[in-house]
């Protein structure tokens, strides 16, 4: 057996680069890692980290010179640094920022210690994002960032279910080897799929976690305000289950209103798609039991071993499990360092050609036409059809005259040949404010038009919110739909069904806001502060303000991917804020 070769890790997370290349001689004189949740974990799992300290503390890198560690030599240097200005999970937070955000520059303090240690080689992780961040120039300036420091490069996208992970996980490895080292770097090939030199099968989801029998860990079946549709969604398909285009006679959604992990069940003799870090109550992947999946599997189906702890409460813990790197990923990759840069051939392991492109990648474009063929396509399966049968039918629409009061408000609907007018506090001829709302795409039956008027000549704020939760009761009311969101779309990609006009010569300070957030120029996009229409004097107090009133209007103070005096508006209209009253109609 060949000694062991000396590592630095930055970036650590829970240690994927060290499970995986442990076993390959590599022994890690220093981990750095801030989070310390991330240290404990850690520190439980030295046995198989290959971790060289006493004991893993949390240092910033950002606080630390490469000099402050021991002047002795790291062979090779591996890290991932924070993804989210990368990622499409950080652009549904709050924007690609790239290099602009200080997680998009912390890849110059791992160049840095690149600089300093003159590794014989290193490995940098990042998610796909990175490659078109800033039209491909911020990958770009990684590149030239390292090679000015002595390193020839080689990066390829792999994705984790070649290697054994029953997860369709791509993501970016560049590997830079030292100039002065006769080494051409190649690959590793795939050990499993159709690129694998024995054609090895995909590791199923059951097939990872098959052995899970501790019924401690096992969470109820999921409820809340979606929960109840997880049952009938078949295992594989997510929220488009209950489109419109999918063929679902009574749609609860709009098509590509969610991301793809949205009421994602997995299918348990299939791969999964993607483990996210941060995951909202409805994102997947969920069960095939309809439950969220525990701790346990999702390390299992992020390639860690069954020996591996994470001794963290589950947010906590599936976050940790979200943001790392899989182990056997890392392994293959390691296999090959050792194998190429120091001739050992025990390594040896079946390596790509440059130029050879990989199975998952020829298939994108199947997968598209695949997904647009769902999208245009009726369900015809008879065992879905027969879930159908049971959901409720369409509402009914009726010309008719109601109304209520609502904190000193008196509202008043009316329905005429499928249009709904309200009125707010109707005293005189002409409203102050406006909203008409037009709908289009096969939306509902007979629901064809929102109109909501507002009479108080002393408008205020919470009138606007008034207004916009009037729609999104009505909506919810009287169509399958819950509010205006899942008819919207995410802010990156709007796919509204509607169409908002809006009135007011109001001098208020929310429908001044509602005209900025209604111009595209100013939508969907993170702008600085002094891009902003209006003239404010503490634009932090001032947007905190807007989010009490229900804008989604994000900050650097709210969403780190927003740079420091940067706003981003996410959508024209106010969010749902306590809509769902308990006024009767009188």
């Amino acid at each position: 057996m060949s000694k062991t070769v000396k590592c630095l890790s930055l970036f650590a997370g829970i240690g994927g680069f060290e499970v995986g290349m442990s076993p390959c001689g590599f022994r890690f004189t220093n981990t750095l890692e801030w989070d310390e949740n991330c240290c404990i974990t850690l520190n439980a799992n030295k046995e198989l980290t290959g971790a060289l300290e006493d004991e893993i503390k949390p240092i910033d890198i950002m606080k630390m010179e490469p000099a402050d560690f021991s002047s002795e030599q790291v062979d090779y240097i591996v890290g991932g640094p924070p993804c989210q200005s990368f990622s499409a999970a950080g652009r549904r937070a709050g924007g690609v920022a790239g290099t602009s955000d200080t997680r998009g520059t912390l890849f110059w303090y791992y160049c840095q210690y690149v600089k300093h240690f003159q590794p014989k080689a290193f490995v940098f992780e990042n998610v796909r994002g990175i490659l078109s961040s800033k039209k491909g120039e911020d990958f770009k300036i990684i590149c030239a960032s390292f090679e000015e420091v002595g390193y020839r490069l080689y990066w390829r996208i792999l994705n984790a279910a070649d290697f054994g992970v029953p997860q369709q996980r791509e993501r970016v490895f560049l590997v830079g080897i030292r100039n002065d080292l006769n080494v051409a770097f190649k690959f590793p090939r795939p050990t499993h799929g159709p690129d694998s030199p024995n054609k090895t099968p995909y590791v199923t989801v059951r097939e990872s976690i098959a052995d899970i029998t501790d019924e401690n860990e096992v969470v109820p079946p999921y409820g809340g305000k979606y929960g109840d549709l997880l049952p009938d969604i078949p295992v594989g398909e997510n929220y488009r289950f209950y489109t419109e285009e999918m063929g679902h006679p009574n749609p609860l959604f709009a098509w590509r209103s969610k991301f793809s992990n949205f009421l994602y069940k997995v299918d348990p003799d299939d791969i999964c798609k993607t483990i996210i870090a941060y995951q909202g109550r409805y994102d997947g992947p969920f069960h095939w039991h309809n439950r969220k999946c525990t701790v346990e599997e999702l390390k299992r189906m992020q390639g860690f071993p069954a020996e591996y702890n994470i001794p963290q409460k589950y947010a906590e813990g599936v976050k940790q499990v979200g943001n790392s790197v899989c182990p056997p990923v890392a392994k293959q990759i390691g296999m090959a360092l050792r194998y190429q840069v120091e001739g050992l051939s025990e390594y040896e392991v079946p390596l790509l050609e440059p130029d050879e492109v990989l199975s998952f990648d020829k298939m994108k474009g199947k997968r598209a036409k695949k997904t647009h063929e769902k999208k245009v396509t009726k369900v015809v399966n008879d065992a879905q059809m027969s879930i159908f049968d049971y959901m409720q039918e369409k509402p009914e629409y009726v010309d008719e005259k109601k109304h209520r009061t609502f904190n000193g408000h008196k509202i008043v609907w009316k329905f005429v040949d499928g249009e709904l007018f309200v009125s707010i506090d109707k005293s005189k001829a002409a409203p102050v404010a406006t909203i008409d709302l037009n709908f289009f795409g096969g939306v509902t039956t007979n629901l064809k038009r929102i109109k909501v008027d507002a009479y108080r000549s002393d408008v205020h704020d919470e009138d606007l919110t008034l207004m916009w939760n009037e729609i999104h009761r009505a909506i919810s009311e009287y169509t399958t739909y819950d509010s205006l969101m899942p008819l919207y779309g995410h802010f990156t990609e709007p796919y509204p069904k509607f169409v908002i006009k809006f009135s007011s010569d109001s001098s208020c300070e929310a429908i001044q806001f509602q005209k900025v957030a209604l111009d595209e120029k100013y939508r969907t996009k993170i702008l600085a502060f002094s891009k902003f229409p209006i003239d404010v004097e503490d634009y932090e107090e001032y947007f905190a303000r807007m989010r009490s009133i229900g804008f989604d209007v994000r900050t650097n103070q709210t969403n780190r991917t927003v740079p420091l005096e940067h706003f981003r508006i996410c959508y024209p209209f106010t969010l749902p804020s306590d809509w769902k009253d308990k006024t009767e109609w009188e």
